[in-house]
């Protein structure tokens, strides 16, 4: 929903599509933005396949939630366009070196591709603006009591981007569920004239319906809110900014995103056989998070730019 909200928004220029195993293993998701690209009529936007797990833990799919295919069980035709032959990591590098300062980073799965960058080319922190990213939480998990998914599928990865310094919006679970998707929704792109519209409420509907099977009264729209916020940013009525830091050795909380709200940290010093606190400093943010969101502004904007007719390539 997020690839073709984002191809039918002419505010947004996309440079590329990279892929990262998440809710499916990355051939999977490959194929499937292959599809999209192909539905939506922007068969000029490159599509490269990326990492195949995380940095150390075992990758976790999600069949259940989204399909063992990734789109709701819905099958697209065949894709006559093929991906490229770099690796994302590589085209993110040539992309960022092509055009430093301009490119921001929508990152809408586990960081892998994005660690992996910075890893092999720490010079790119410099000259990535912005990493507008929809994962993490600052009330709770859904992958774990602590944990959103897609920072718990790879926290070490997700560490190392929250301390790149990069400019980081982080699109949570407390901003997502505030965006529900529900079957007055679906109904009405199953009646719209526009394939992307109808194809959209296929693959909700698999959604929707694991969604309601938890407690939820529709889907949330994660990825896509990551996406309309790059669009327009007053889609959140309230942001704050926040120092995130990710867990990645607790037993119970690993992989979540843990707020300092007030942007301050107590110094102390070592007094022998106990420690002295010393003062309290201020320690600079690295995220923006939004709290409350335009929901119904955003869903309108969301239904209108899925059933306008495909923004096809020129």
């Amino acid at each position: 929903m997020a690839i073709l909200l984002a191809a039918q928004s002419p505010e947004l220029r996309i440079e590329a599509i990279t892929v990262v195993s998440g809710n499916v293993l990355v051939d999977q998701g490959v194929e499937n933005a292959l599809k999209l690209v192909e539905l939506a009529g922007r068969t000029e936007i490159p599509v490269a396949g990326g990492e195949k797990y995380p940095l150390r833990k075992k990758l976790i799919t999600a069949p259940i939630v989204h399909g063992k295919n990734g789109l709701g069980e819905t099958e697209l035709p065949s894709p006559a366009k093929t991906a490229e032959s770099r690796h994302a990591v590589d085209l993110i590098v040539d992309l960022v070196r092509a055009h430093p300062g301009q490119i921001t980073l929508l990152p809408m799965g586990p960081l892998t591709n994005i660690a992996r960058v910075l890893l092999k080319r720490p010079d790119m922190a410099e000259r990535i603006p912005e990493i507008i990213l929809m994962g993490g939480s600052i009330e709770g998990g859904n992958a774990s009591p602590a944990a959103e998914a897609n920072i718990f599928n790879d926290p070490e990865a997700a560490k190392i981007v929250f301390e790149s310094g990069i400019p980081i919006t982080m699109v949570g679970l407390g901003a997502t569920h505030q965006t529900l998707l529900k079957r007055s929704h679906t109904a009405a792109l199953a009646d719209s004239r526009s394939p992307i519209a109808r194809f959209v409420a296929l693959i909700a509907d698999f959604y929707i319906e694991f969604s309601e099977s938890v407690g939820f009264d529709g889907g949330a729209l994660h990825d896509p809110l990551a996406v309309g916020l790059a669009v327009d940013s007053s889609l959140a009525k309230e942001s704050r900014p926040m120092h995130i830091a990710v867990e990645t050795q607790g037993q119970l909380t690993y992989g979540e995103t843990v707020a300092n709200r007030h942007l301050l940290r107590e110094s102390v010093e070592d007094a022998g056989d106990h420690y002295v606190l010393t003062g309290i400093k201020p320690i600079d943010p690295n995220a923006q998070v939004p709290t409350r969101i335009d929901a119904d502004r955003f869903l309108r904007f969301f239904m209108d730019r899925i059933c306008a007719p495909p923004r096809v390539s020129v």
